[in-house]
């Protein structure tokens, strides 16, 4: 019996092959549509499993956490170091925590022999690694016993990633001295950190400097929970924040307390934009499963005849729907084998585009778990498709099938809705994945339009790098500045230079003060927010093309010696002085008990998006003499940053032979990192979407042109009757809009509620955006009318002569 079996399976097998060669058309079309939606739901269910699902390489996670107060404006409140360790000797809820600079990973350069490497760095206390609990890939990770700076060199611990893309992967890096051009100092690697770790955001190496400002990054005591720890954090904070208001430091500020924890800290804004992704190439799955299900439909009624015949000569139901399984699995099987390959193609496209600020890049790997989902989520898909239309067919009339009268044909008008309702489903979830797409496009349309308030083009930031001391670090960046200034002027193309505080878009908790107007009320001036300024020279609204509303900008004569000065912004000016002229006003620093403590207001410049491009920031400038200068530049220019810099090079070695470009961007290119991912998240959700729209219309094709083959007798007879080949054309094209308009009314409504997915990806779009909602049904109708003309075209072909003879 065993044997018997066997050997039927194998002739079931070859059968089976041997079927599906002779239909090529059939086979192709599945697996290809088989292969590219496995592939690519397998690509990003692997991006979405290793960002999102895969653990942090961290000691229990879910205990560590990062509280942070906020001033009334929102905006982040760090503390020192002496606080940090006052307030953790203190809490009850918190077992340990470490301190990061407070404004995140930065760049700063470092010279391994003569090549130059631009990474970003971020400070962090000794116990950083011992808080979060991490081991380490190669070497050791630093002490507290190392954050003294006073050392012969300074140790420095690499990201996995940074190891690997800088490095090599070498593993001897261990010991590999770097010189570091700010401190005149070696940069000691004494290890490499796992994969996967991103903390803080960007970051490519940590280093032991305590920073003035800290965030903190804590343990939970067992037992705590996170809102205990953000009210007693809180509590803590106001208290030490009296004793700063108590010593004129800048105090009674705070407005709340958060906490988040170290996982969201990690993956930032990524999840909605991989979770909404996922779910749209889920459904892109979907249409694939179900467009090929409607075609081994559409082949399994074709086949009813001879099914009929076979049953006639004694085949029992399983025999009947062995073959069809066979044909399913081998189908599920090839495009499955495909879509492992294409999935391996998608994953490194993926990659490619995928920006640096995608957080655990470093650990995507294809797994098998995607793989085998997207597998079997196709696999019991297709085979429910093809057995219950099987079984159907199995256990229906003999009669039916075999009829040739022209009133029963080959289809029941049960099947044809059963088609028509897989079509429509299809055309739902092809309205849902275009209609989101619509509205990335729409959003990311506004975003690259959005009015920034300078103008961008042939603006650059260069970053000098010189050995400085570190008791007088301004001095020595003025004298830089002065000395290399000239020669930068000098250059061919350059048109204008400014010395700035940092390069754009590092957010507005950094480099911020708390202003009070002369005339405020201490309340008044507690209830300030800090917020964010910048420095400029002479030619700093020039460079940037920042319009001057009133008053004038800053002067060659604005120096540390005279009238301290500052020029607003526009929101700035309105939030003190609404409906004012500023110009001639005084503020200071909340605190600041100087004698040339109050700042005279010069200037009213417009609002700009240079620290955060989704709003615009209100700012305070100041003269670069007068407050802060540490080696930035910006350039305008009216050639290509290529052209000018290698003559920019020069000029500064021949200024200074000790000082060297260590990073030279475009203003354009760093806007192009800030959209980097919205344009990645766009592309993938429209190409889905128009993956989708051709499945859809592949599968109303299919199942228009079986429809008018199937009542092909029928348009006969009307034609002979006196119906015109307009009226036929219409009747097809009528029911196709039947069909497409069901699913887009479906679809809609189920784009109300996908659409919330995307919520927090849009910008200046809301997630009911007429636009976008009727572009895309709209395009799905004018694609379904497109793939069901051919089929109505062939339906005014019926010959009325022999429709009349089968009568």
């Amino acid at each position: 019996m065993t044997l018997h079996r066997t050997e039927r399976t194998r002739r079931e097998i070859r059968h089976t092959l041997r079927t599906l060669w002779r239909t090529p058309t059939f086979t192709i079309t599945s697996l290809l549509i088989l292969g590219l939606g496995i592939g690519m739901a397998t690509a990003m269910f692997t991006v979405f499993d290793a960002v999102l699902l895969k653990p942090l390489p961290v000691q229990s996670p879910e205990q560590l956490v990062l509280p942070r107060t906020l001033d009334p404006g929102g905006t982040d409140v760090g503390m020192n170091q002496a606080e940090l360790k006052q307030l953790v000797a203190a809490s009850r809820t918190l077992a340990s925590a470490a301190g990061v600079a407070h404004q995140g990973a930065f760049t700063n350069p470092l010279l391994d022999g003569d090549h130059a490497l631009s990474l970003r760095a971020a400070w962090v206390t000794g116990n950083f690694f011992a808080v979060l609990g991490v081991r380490p890939v190669l070497g050791r990770f630093f002490t507290s016993a190392e954050e003294s700076a006073t050392g012969p060199s300074t140790p420095i611990v690499l990201s996995y990633d940074t190891w690997r893309l800088h490095f090599g992967g070498d593993p001897h890096v261990v010991g590999r001295a770097l010189n570091n051009p700010y401190t005149r100092k070696n940069s000691l690697i004494i290890g490499v950190a796992p994969a996967g770790l991103a903390y803080p955001a960007g970051v490519e190496y940590w280093t032991p400097i305590v920073y003035p400002i800290l965030d903190m990054v804590a343990r939970l005591k067992p037992g705590a929970t996170p809102d205990a720890a953000r009210a007693e954090f809180f509590a803590m904070m106001q208290r030490i924040d009296s004793a700063r208001a108590a010593t004129g430091n800048q105090g009674a500020k705070l407005a709340r307390a958060d906490i988040r924890s170290f996982t969201q800290a990690v993956l930032g804004d990524v999840r909605p934009q991989l979770v909404a992704l996922s779910f749209a190439i889920a459904l892109l799955l979907l249409v694939a499963c179900v467009n090929v299900g409607n075609l081994v439909l559409l082949r399994t009624t074709s086949r009813s005849p001879e099914i009929a015949v076979r049953r006639s000569l004694g085949a029992e139901a399983g025999d009947i729907v062995r073959p069809v399984l066979w044909e399913c699995s081998a189908l599920a099987i090839g495009g499955g084998v495909l879509g492992l390959g294409s999935a391996v193609a998608f994953l490194k496209l993926m990659t490619g585009l995928a920006p640096s600020t995608l957080p655990r890049l470093d650990v995507l790997r294809l797994s098998a778990a995607p793989v085998a989902l997207g597998a079997a989520v196709t696999l019991v898909a297709v085979l429910l498709a093809a057995t219950l239309p099987a079984l159907a067919a199995a256990q229906g009339s003999l009669a039916a099938p075999l009829r040739l009268d022209a009133r029963s044909g080959r289809g029941t008008r049960g099947r044809r809705r059963v088609r028509q309702v897989l079509v429509a489903s299809q055309m739902a979830l092809a309205l849902i994945l275009v209609a989101g797409a619509g509205l990335l496009v729409r959003s990311l349309d506004r975003l690259i339009r959005v009015p920034l308030g300078y103008q961008p083009a042939h603006v650059a930031m260069l970053t000098i790098a010189k050995g400085v001391k570190p008791d007088s670090v301004m001095e020595q960046f003025v004298a830089l500045y002065d000395r290399v200034s000239p020669g930068l002027r000098a250059v061919p193309g350059v048109t204008s230079i400014t010395p700035i505080v940092t390069t754009p878009f590092h957010g507005a908790d950094v480099f911020t003060g708390r202003w009070t107007a002369k005339g405020q009320s201490d309340a008044e001036a507690n209830a300030n927010p800090r917020v964010p300024f910048e420095v400029g020279g002479e030619d700093y609204f020039k460079t940037f093309n920042i319009p001057m509303l009133r008053g004038r900008g800053f002067l060659e004569s604005d120096r540390a010696t005279s009238v301290p000065v500052l020029v607003v912004s526009h929101a700035m000016a309105q939030r003190f002085w609404p409906g004012e002229n500023p110009v001639g006003k005084q503020v200071k620093l909340v605190g600041d008990t100087a004698a040339n403590a109050w700042h005279t207001v010069v200037g009213e410049a417009g609002d700009i998006r240079y620290r955060n491009m989704r709003e615009p920031t209100p700012t305070m400038y100041a003269a670069w003499r007068q407050l802060f200068f540490q080696g930035v530049i910006a350039i305008r220019t009216t050639l290509p940053l290529d052209n000018v810099l290698p003559a920019l090079r020069n000029a500064i070695k021949t200024a200074d032979p000790d000082a060297t470009i260590a990073q030279a961007e475009t203003m354009n290119g760093l806007i192009d990192v800030q959209l980097a991912l919205p344009r990645l998240s766009t592309l993938l959700l429209v190409t889905f979407g128009v993956m989708a729209l051709l499945l859809a219309a592949v599968g109303l094709y299919g199942t228009m042109a079986c429809t008018v083959g199937e009542r092909t007798h029928e348009f006969g007879v009307r034609a002979a009757l006196g119906a015109t080949p307009g009226r036929l054309r219409t009747d097809v094209l009528r029911q196709a809009a039947l069909i497409a308009g069901t699913g887009a009314l479906t679809g809609l409504a189920g784009t109300l509620v996908a659409a919330q997915f995307l919520k927090s990806q849009l910008f200046d779009v809301t997630p009911t955006d007429p636009l976008a909602l009727a572009g895309a049904s709209g395009l799905l109708l004018a694609v379904a009318l497109a793939a069901a003309y051919l089929p109505a075209w062939r339906a005014t072909r019926a010959d009325p002569a022999r429709a009349l003879r089968g009568e």
